[in-house]
């Protein structure tokens, strides 16, 4: 018996995979490598690797799985967007380019109770609060609404567009959008 299925039991170590395209996942042979390194899916495991794809899912899944541990992994390419999914906590955040290796890895150290979070150096130009603004303009709400929620005046909220445009260099709630789900760059390059 090897030391790995000694440490693991003889399947492994169970974990659960959350991804919004299932098809995504298992096309990528992800799980067939985690097992090599000792990991198994399971409907049931206390520990959860949560696949940001589409883009979005992982912030819908980890306020929805509070109880899990849970690993992100994400290649979306808004800092921002990472501020907020490490915002909700989860063990271990990878942003960026990542290997397998990386995400086994990751399992483990979550698993030991270890907290961390692996992502290109970056410097968000935007406040706690104009990231909040932000990530809720990406989400289609109005301003009246955004005010609502945040509990300021739609001037404010009015406002607070108007300084994170500046900062982040765009012109309207469309470029925001696409900035904060990581496809500005991809529609800088559309005709």
């Amino acid at each position: 018996m090897t030391d790995q299925a000694i440490r693991f039991g003889p399947l492994g170590q169970p974990y659960q995979l959350i991804c919004g395209v299932p098809a995504y996942a298992s096309a990528s042979d992800l799980t067939a490598t985690l097992r090599r390194y000792g990991w198994v899916t399971t409907d049931n495991a206390r520990i959860a690797l949560i696949m940001d794809a589409p883009w979005g899912n992982a912030l819908q899944q980890l306020r929805s799985n509070l109880s899990l541990t849970t690993v992100v992994v994400t290649n979306s390419p808004c800092p921002e967007y990472w501020e907020d999914l490490w915002g909700l906590q989860p063990a271990a955040l990878l942003a960026g380019s990542c290997t397998v290796a990386d995400v086994a890895g990751a399992l483990k150290r979550a698993a030991a109770g270890e907290s961390f979070r692996q992502t290109p150096r970056h410097d968000s130009l935007l406040t706690s609060s104009e990231r909040k603004l932000l990530q809720l303009t990406a989400m289609g709400l109005e301003n009246k609404r955004i005010a609502r929620e945040l509990h300021i005046t739609e001037g404010t909220v009015k406002n607070g567009l108007g300084r994170i445009y500046i900062k982040l260099g765009l012109a309207n709630r469309t470029q925001l959008a696409l900035y904060y789900w990581g496809l500005w760059t991809v529609a800088e390059c559309m005709p």
